[in-house]
């Protein structure tokens, strides 16, 4: 008769709470750090856009197109453009080390304009653009301008036009020779007398008198 093979039976023991309890350690080990990296990610992302925005909008403001026109004896414009809206102004004067005179614009704006007025004819003047604390010149030297010079004007010269003169005809009788003739030859002194500025002088008539003079 066989003899069956007795194995002592293990007592059934429950391992399930305290693998349960392992994992629990573990997350409560874990999380505190997984936590952590998230926030820190989560703050990287916000200083990286904020960093980005804000080189970009430091960017933006760079004045660029920069332009002189309507330039006249004591006024000129000038112009630029920006990537975001400033509100710029513009620092100019005489020298390019002393821009004592500012400019400002009234209006935030993308396309900026600024007149300066009461400007001196035939000045050379220099600027540079300021927004905010920050000022911006053309490369490292001010921006400069001319004014024009005061036009001279020419004297008018009036032309007037040379009067004729009209020739006075000369109506005096001239004596003709055979006037001259009568006058020598005729004895009668009164006809003589008579016609005396008419053909006749008076040594015609002082002859004629003499003439008829007896000689004693």
């Amino acid at each position: 008769m066989d003899i069956p093979d007795f194995q002592p039976q293990q007592p059934n023991v429950n391992t399930a709470p305290i693998i349960n309890e392992g994992k629990t350690l573990k997350l409560k080990k874990y999380l505190p750090i997984g936590i952590g990296a998230l926030i820190s990610v989560v703050i990287l992302v916000l200083a990286f856009g904020v960093l980005q925005n804000f080189f970009t909008r430091a960017s933006g403001e760079i004045p660029q197109n920069v332009v002189v026109s309507e330039l006249t004896e004591n006024q000129a414009k000038i112009t630029w453009n920006t990537d975001v809206e400033t509100q710029g102004l513009v620092n100019y004067g005489t020298s390019p080390n002393t821009l004592s005179f500012p400019a400002p614009e009234t209006i935030r704006t993308q396309q900026h304009s600024v007149a300066l007025t009461l400007l001196s004819p035939g000045t050379t003047y220099y600027f540079d653009i300021q927004v905010g604390d920050k000022k911006y010149d053309n490369g490292g030297i001010p921006w400069t301008f001319t004014t024009k010079e005061i036009q001279k004007t020419q004297p008018s010269t009036i032309q007037t036009e040379p009067t004729a003169i009209e020739e006075v005809e000369d109506t005096t009788p001239t004596p003709t020779i055979e006037e001259e003739r009568t006058c020598e030859a005729t004895t009668d002194c009164e006809a003589i007398k008579a016609k005396l500025g008419k053909g006749c002088t008076t040594q015609d008539y002082f002859k004629c008198v003499k003439a008829a003079t007896p000689t004693p």
